[in-house]
């Protein structure tokens, strides 16, 4: 029997998990974006507050919407209209244009969470390794959307003249890969113009996504076998492997085939050699496309640019991947690391163990940690797991890479910039940003008979009643309550769990953290450039 702490646990869990998402093989590569910033705890979602990924922002009339105004108010007797569901409700065009204007109001308020929630730099520059326990991020240079617009605005770029053949071979590439639709302001009912992913795009990132759930079974299957946690886990492995690369294989041919894979990289590969000619061509076009994907809220009143995720049918989809971690699974991951020849990160972090709050969760009033050890041979954990790539249409990272332009030298205020010095903990206003975001569901905690553990969470559940108290597991939120924003203000949500002197069942999904991609050095113009413009 082996008595280990929470923290040691929860420690070799995302060491496991790290595993499964950067570390490959001969078929499937090492992930190039390896560094995490994990959110502790977690943050709650539900499938619904992702309906503006598969609706839009144009809101519709919805059978529960009408159902809550019978509930409510009762309703006016009358005959069903069409389209009245079968409601006592009469649906006058006022009654159903404020219907769908409430609708479009929850999918605004949808958008303008998440964009906010993945508008963030992360911090890269310490070496104490504390940034992979905990959602750090750099406070002092703003939000990833303020420093990419300091960034296009303090910027000169290198003076050259394209000829217009290429010019309007630009414009049709680009009119590929994105496209401006016209949507309406609710506070004022003004029109305005907003850039979002092309049907090639989100094909693109469809496919894409596909693919990286399949690399991820492969690797989590992998991991299982190579640590041999159970028979079970071998025998998987050594009679399935061969399904799973064929998997991988097809997922990957049916990228190419059909998620037009050649031609986004080719048309991206064009765009960034062009930019070798001219950049003051596609700097204004880089500028007007921060502009087009600015949207206010309507709750905050402040601007916020629009991003979405790919695919968006991600939460309601059946292709999630299945993690388990077992007592097998401790000893061999206990740490996890992964090397480049600029950075090395590790996986096993100095993670908190379980704990018990009260209040929301970003700003809990109290914590109780659970200290007392776990006897590691019955611990079992499960959950289903999804990463889902961030898309922003207004944020090109193939400027930032380019080697012609540089920041304003004689501006005072952005000479002495720099995005990101390269380093192995590289500093800078942008040395890093999320790409990726990391969502699980129906998570499952098994302790064993723990009446220490049962005593504790009665406990909890008893101090916090009413109070938003809530309990995680390292970043693995393990049920409670957690403040929500919405139109009406911040609001106060409860995640159900169930828990017993054994373990704890959360059928929730959440969002444990984000893949971040780190920049080189940049700005790194050419030393051959002499006029800038």
């Amino acid at each position: 029997m082996a008595n280990v702490l929470p923290s040691q646990l929860v420690s070799s869990v995302m060491a496991k998990l790290y595993d499964v998402l950067t570390n490959g093989d001969d078929t499937i590569p090492k992930s190039e974006d390896n560094f995490f910033s994990w959110c502790t705890p977690a943050i709650p979602v539900e499938a619904e507050d992702f309906d503006f990924l598969s609706q839009g922002l144009t809101g519709v009339v919805k059978k529960k919407a009408i159902s809550a105004m019978v509930t409510v108010g009762g309703g006016a007797a009358s005959a069903p209209t069409e389209g009245s569901t079968g409601s006592s409700i009469e649906l006058t065009p006022a009654l159903l244009d404020q219907l769908r204007g409430e609708d479009t109001a929850r999918l605004y308020m949808q958008a303008e969470n998440f964009a906010r929630l993945v508008d963030f730099v992360p911090d890269v520059a310490r070496a104490d390794n504390e940034q992979f326990a905990r959602l750090n991020i750099m406070n002092n240079e703003g939000s990833l959307s303020d420093i990419y617009r300091h960034i296009l605005r303090m910027s000169q770029v290198m003076q050259s003249e394209l000829p217009e053949e290429t010019k309007k071979k630009i414009e049709k590439f680009r009119s590929l890969l994105s496209v401006t639709k016209t949507k309406k302001n609710l506070l004022d009912d003004s029109e305005t113009q907003v850039t979002e992913p092309s049907p090639l795009t989100q094909v693109y990132f469809e496919k894409m996504a596909a693919y990286e759930s399949a690399a991820l079974e492969y690797n989590s299957r992998r991991v299982d076998a190579l640590t041999a946690a159970d028979p079970r886990a071998v025998h998987y492995w050594a009679l399935n492997a061969n399904i799973l690369r064929n998997k991988v294989k097809a997922a990957m041919n049916d990228w190419v085939a059909n998620g037009y894979k050649n031609d986004y990289e080719q048309i991206a590969a064009f765009l960034d050699q062009v930019q070798q000619r001219d950049m003051t061509l596609l700097k204004q076009e880089y500028r007007d496309d921060l502009e087009k994907a600015r949207i206010t809220g309507l709750a905050s009143g402040s601007d916020f640019f629009y991003t979405s995720l790919i695919p968006g049918n991600f939460a309601r989809s059946s292709g999630w991947t299945g993690f388990t971690f077992s007592s097998g699974d401790f000893a061999s991951h206990s740490s996890s690391t992964y090397s480049t020849s600029r950075w090395q990160a590790k996986g096993g972090a100095s993670f908190l163990g379980i704990f018990g709050g009260s209040g929301g969760a970003s700003s809990s009033r109290s914590r109780v940690a659970y200290d007392s050890a776990f006897n590691s041979d019955h611990f079992f954990l499960k959950f289903e797991i999804c990463q889902v790539p961030i898309v922003r249409p207004w944020f090109k990272q193939a400027f930032l890479l380019s080697k012609t332009w540089r920041f304003d030298q004689t501006n005072p205020e952005a000479k002495d910039d720099i995005v990101s010095d390269g380093g192995k903990m590289p500093q800078g206003l942008m040395p890093a940003y999320p790409t990726t975001a990391i969502f699980i569901r129906n998570l499952s905690l098994s302790l064993g008979q723990s009446a220490g553990f049962r005593s504790f969470m009665s406990e909890h559940a008893s101090s916090s009643a009413g109070g938003g108290g809530f309990v995680h597991f390292g970043p693995l939120f393990l049920g409670g309550g957690y403040s929500r924003a919405s139109t009406s203000g911040s609001t106060q949500r409860n995640h159900g769990y169930s828990w017993d002197n054994q373990g704890m069942n959360v059928p929730g999904m959440q969002v444990i953290g984000f893949k971040c991609h780190i920049n080189p050095k940049s700005p790194a113009p050419l030393p051959s450039i002499t006029k800038w413009v």
